[in-house]
Protein backbone atom coordinates (compact mmCIF):
# COMPACT_ATOMS: atom_id res chain seq x y z
CA UNK A 1 0.00 0.00 0.00
CA UNK A 2 1.75 3.29 -0.74
CA UNK A 3 0.89 5.62 2.03
CA UNK A 4 0.12 8.91 0.66
CA UNK A 5 2.49 12.13 1.80
CA UNK A 6 -1.08 13.50 3.88
CA UNK A 7 -2.60 10.88 5.35
CA UNK A 8 -6.42 11.51 4.72
CA UNK A 9 -9.21 11.85 7.23
CA UNK A 10 -11.02 9.01 8.24
CA UNK A 11 -8.16 6.38 7.85
CA UNK A 12 -8.26 3.68 10.36
CA UNK A 13 -4.74 3.13 11.82
CA UNK A 14 -3.84 0.40 14.90
CA UNK A 15 -1.55 1.04 17.62
CA UNK A 16 1.01 -1.79 16.82
CA UNK A 17 4.52 -0.93 18.30
CA UNK A 18 5.58 0.96 21.55
CA UNK A 19 9.13 1.77 22.96
CA UNK A 20 11.21 3.29 25.53
CA UNK A 21 9.73 6.46 24.71
CA UNK A 22 6.42 5.60 24.70
CA UNK A 23 5.78 2.88 27.64
CA UNK A 24 2.44 4.53 28.28
CA UNK A 25 1.18 2.45 24.92
CA UNK A 26 2.34 -1.00 26.11
CA UNK A 27 -1.27 -1.32 27.51
CA UNK A 28 -2.84 0.35 24.63
CA UNK A 29 -1.61 -1.88 21.80
CA UNK A 30 -4.04 -2.93 19.06
CA UNK A 31 -6.20 0.04 19.89
CA UNK A 32 -8.23 1.30 16.87
CA UNK A 33 -8.12 4.81 15.79
CA UNK A 34 -9.51 6.75 13.08
CA UNK A 35 -7.19 10.15 11.60
CA UNK A 36 -9.37 13.14 12.39
CA UNK A 37 -9.86 16.30 10.58
CA UNK A 38 -6.85 18.44 10.21
CA UNK A 39 -6.46 22.05 11.02
CA UNK A 40 -5.51 24.61 8.98
CA UNK A 41 -3.92 26.41 12.03
CA UNK A 42 -2.04 23.30 12.76
CA UNK A 43 -0.87 21.97 9.45
CA UNK A 44 -0.96 18.70 8.17
CA UNK A 45 1.92 17.65 10.17
CA UNK A 46 -0.80 17.56 13.41
CA UNK A 47 -2.41 14.44 13.32
CA UNK A 48 -5.68 13.91 15.22
CA UNK A 49 -6.62 10.41 16.25
CA UNK A 50 -10.59 9.91 17.09
CA UNK A 51 -11.34 6.92 19.63
CA UNK A 52 -13.96 5.22 18.91
CA UNK A 53 -16.41 7.42 20.77
CA UNK A 54 -15.49 10.12 18.00
CA UNK A 55 -13.29 11.97 20.52
CA UNK A 56 -10.68 14.04 19.11
CA UNK A 57 -8.22 12.52 21.90
CA UNK A 58 -4.29 12.95 21.22
CA UNK A 59 -2.42 14.33 18.47
CA UNK A 60 0.72 12.83 16.57
CA UNK A 61 3.18 13.79 13.79
CA UNK A 62 2.71 11.62 10.65
CA UNK A 63 6.71 10.04 11.60
CA UNK A 64 5.50 8.76 14.73
CA UNK A 65 2.56 7.29 13.46
CA UNK A 66 4.48 5.45 11.00
CA UNK A 67 6.51 4.01 13.33
CA UNK A 68 4.20 3.09 15.66
CA UNK A 69 0.95 2.22 14.14
CA UNK A 70 -0.15 0.03 11.08
CA UNK A 71 -2.59 1.43 8.47
CA UNK A 72 -5.93 -0.96 8.46
CA UNK A 73 -7.87 0.81 5.91
CA UNK A 74 -6.73 3.71 3.86
CA UNK A 75 -9.41 6.54 3.47
CA UNK A 76 -10.69 8.16 0.41
CA UNK A 77 -11.79 11.24 1.62
CA UNK A 78 -10.28 14.18 0.08
CA UNK A 79 -11.48 17.37 2.69
CA UNK A 80 -8.32 17.72 4.67
CA UNK A 81 -9.78 20.25 6.85
CA UNK A 82 -13.98 18.77 7.02
CA UNK A 83 -14.85 21.75 5.75
CA UNK A 84 -18.74 21.72 5.25
CA UNK A 85 -18.71 18.45 6.78
CA UNK A 86 -20.05 17.22 9.95
CA UNK A 87 -18.30 15.51 12.99
CA UNK A 88 -16.07 12.31 12.17
CA UNK A 89 -18.43 10.93 15.02
CA UNK A 90 -18.58 7.16 17.03
CA UNK A 91 -17.43 4.38 14.85
CA UNK A 92 -19.65 1.96 14.05
CA UNK A 93 -18.59 -2.11 15.25
CA UNK A 94 -18.70 -4.34 11.75
CA UNK A 95 -20.64 -7.31 13.26
CA UNK A 96 -19.45 -10.80 12.60
CA UNK A 97 -21.79 -13.78 11.16
CA UNK A 98 -22.90 -16.22 13.51
CA UNK A 99 -22.64 -19.67 12.30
Amino acid sequence: MKIPRIIPPKTLVRLSRYDDSTPHWRKQMGREFRIGYYSPRDGSDCIWLVNKSGQYEQTIDRATLLMYFDIVRLSHETNLYGANRGSIGRRRERRTAVV
